[in-house]
C-alpha cells in the first residue's frame, strides 16, 4: 500500500503524515526481527515481551515509558520487570473478538502522549508483538493523524511486518467514526465555547460511542489497569 497518500477522512479533518514521518520503506524482514522492537514513529516502539526484559537495550533506545499488554493468564510471566527504572502502564487484554479495546484507548493514548510530550520514548509490547499491542498502537496512530484503519495497518506493518491484529479489525474500523466525531465535538466546543450549541447535534455525536458500548460490553474493572 502506498503510504505517501493517506486517504481523506470525513468530518473535514485532514489526514496527514508529519514531515518527520518520511515514507516508510519496507525493510528486509528477517524472522529473528520478531523478537526485537521497531520504532513506529519517532519515540514510539512496538515489539514483543522479549524487548521489555533487556534493560541494556531499553536504556540504549532511551525508553522511559512501557505499555505492558498481556492476557490475564500471562500475569505470572509478563509484568513490569524494572519498575524503578521505567514508568509502566499494565493492561490485561485478551486477543479475542469479545475484548473491548475501544474503551481502553483513552488511557493508552494518555500514557503514550505523556511519554512523548515529556521528551521520553515509549515501548508498547505484548507477548508476541503481533496482535494486542499493535492494535493499541494502530488505534493511537488513527487518532493522532486522522488515518483510516487500512492505511494505518499498512503503515505499522511497514515497520513491523509480523503485525496481524485479526481479532480487533472490526473494532478498529468502527473506531474511525467514533474518534472523528469526538474530535469534531471537541473542535466545536473550543470554537463555540461562549455560544449556543445544538443539543440535538451534541447528543448525536456523543451517542456514537454510547451505541458502540451498548453493543460490545467493556472489560471488567479488574482487567483494566495496574501501574
Amino acid at each position: 500500500m502506498d503510504t505517501d497518500d493517506p486517504p481523506p477522512s470525513p468530518y473535514g479533518f485532514k489526514s496527514h503524515i508529519p514531515t518527520r514521518l518520511s515514507t516508510p520503506e519496507m525493510a528486509e524482514w528477517k524472522y529473528e526481527m520478531r523478537r526485537e522492537a521497531q520504532e513506529v514513529i519517532p519515540g514510539l516502539f512496538l515489539g514483543p515481551f522479549q524487548a521489555s526484559v533487556n534493560i541494556h537495550r531499553m536504556n540504549a533506545l532511551g525508553i522511559t515509558h512501557v505499555l505492558c499488554i498481556r492476557d490475564r493468564r500471562e500475569a505470572s510471566m509478563i509484568f513490569p520487570r524494572f519498575p524503578t527504572e521505567f514508568k509502566y502502564l499494565t493492561l490485561d487484554i485478551s486477543d479475542t473478538t469479545d475484548q473491548n479495546i475501544i474503551s481502553i484507548f483513552p488511557q493508552c493514548k494518555a500514557f503514550i502522549e505523556e511519554g512523548l510530550n515529556q521528551g521520553g520514548r515509549v515501548l508498547a509490547h505484548c507477548n508476541g508483538g503481533i496482535a494486542t499491542a499493535p492494535a493499541i498502537v494502530i488505534g493511537y496512530l488513527m487518532w493522532k493523524y486522522n488515518w483510516k484503519f487500512e492505511y494505518t495497518l499498512a503503515y505499522v506493518q511497514s515497520k513491523r511486518y509480523c503485525v496481524s491484529p485479526m481479532s480487533f479489525q472490526t473494532q478498529l474500523k468502527e473506531y474511525e467514526p467514533i474518534y472523528l466525531a469526538q474530535k469534531m465535538l471537541e473542535a466545536e466546543r473550543g470554537s463555540n465555547a461562549s455560544s449556543f450549541q445544538s443539543p440535538l447535534k451534541r447528543s448525536h455525536l456523543d451517542d456514537e460511542e454510547d451505541d458502540y458500548q451498548r453493543r460490545r460490553p467493556a472489560p471488567s474493572t479488574s482487567s483494566m489497569m495496574s501501574i
